[in-house]
């Protein structure tokens, strides 16, 4: 299955043929999936949630967590949607009473997936890879309605305006590669270097912190779902040297990058559309 790729939506699947735990997950963006095979268990704090076939999970941007993506005797496999903000936020422009009933639900980071939500997923993961964006957009609309309708998905339905970290982590992901420094942030956003430090510190983060976090966990999900090299995933991600980052790599997730593609399944990397 091919990964589609457009500005505001991401489609791509995890296969694995061993079990992989990692640590220290950062969600990026918002984002869904959907368990295929085997069980994927997630710990956040002392909470501890498990979701199996049939089931999806919706993880709002900024959500950490450890995960274990527990193979059974045939692998792992799981369906991966990562929406845009910006797109969510079109949604709520647009259809704000569909959304406003859903968020009179509490929110749920799994639940079992409705038939409706399925019938909307199997459409947008089968749509052709020659596809126009316009089109995979309005599949994507018509996935996130579906879930508003089934009284689920609040927690990446919630608007809470967008923090300046958020703004950060959004610009840092245009550019992975990029050797940025707090400065070139700061001119970005049109603030003062001390200025955009201090705002980060108000909200619990640093700089330093969430560049790290972005090429860290995209460089996670390339080497689950592409079939690019460690070396040169470590160079988009923006690390000059492949050791340098198989090291903070092990650090953050508790895994080394080669024994975490060594347990992805033969077949399973995929080319991302643009």
């Amino acid at each position: 299955m091919p990964a589609f790729q457009t500005k505001q939506i991401k489609l791509s699947q995890i296969q694995a043929k061993s079990t992989q735990s990692l640590r220290q997950i950062c969600c990026l963006q918002p984002m869904l999936m959907r368990v295929r095979q085997g069980e994927k268990h997630l710990f956040i704090g002392e909470q501890h949630f498990i979701a199996r076939v049939g089931d999806l999970v919706i993880a709002p941007a900024g959500l950490e967590l450890t995960l274990r993506n527990q193979a059974d005797h045939s692998g792992y496999a799981c369906d991966v949607v990562l929406l845009d903000p910006q797109l969510i936020a079109s949604c709520r422009q647009q259809y704000p009473e569909v959304l406003r009933a859903a968020l009179q639900q509490p929110a749920q980071l799994c639940v079992k997936l409705d038939p409706w939500v399925a019938l909307q997923w199997d459409q947008l993961f089968q749509a052709s890879d020659i596809e126009p964006p316009a089109l995979l957009h309005h599949r994507a609309v018509g996935l996130l309605l579906a879930l508003a309708m089934a009284g689920q998905g609040q927690a990446i339905f919630i608007d809470k305006g967008d923090s300046i970290s958020q703004r950060v982590q959004q610009l840092l992901l245009l550019h992975t590669s990029k050797p940025w420094t707090v400065e070139q942030m700061a001119q970005q956003l049109h603030l003062g270097a001390s200025t955009l430090r201090r705002q980060l510190m108000q909200e619990g983060h640093s700089f330093r912190r969430l560049l790290e976090q972005v090429r860290l966990n995209t460089a996670l999900g390339m080497i689950q779902t592409t079939s690019h090299s460690i070396g040169d995933i470590a160079q988009q991600c923006g690390y000059a040297s492949a050791s340098r980052f198989s090291s903070r790599f092990s650090q953050q997730f508790g895994v080394k990058p080669l024994q975490l593609r060594a347990t992805v399944a033969s077949g399973a990397a995929l080319t991302a559309r643009h």
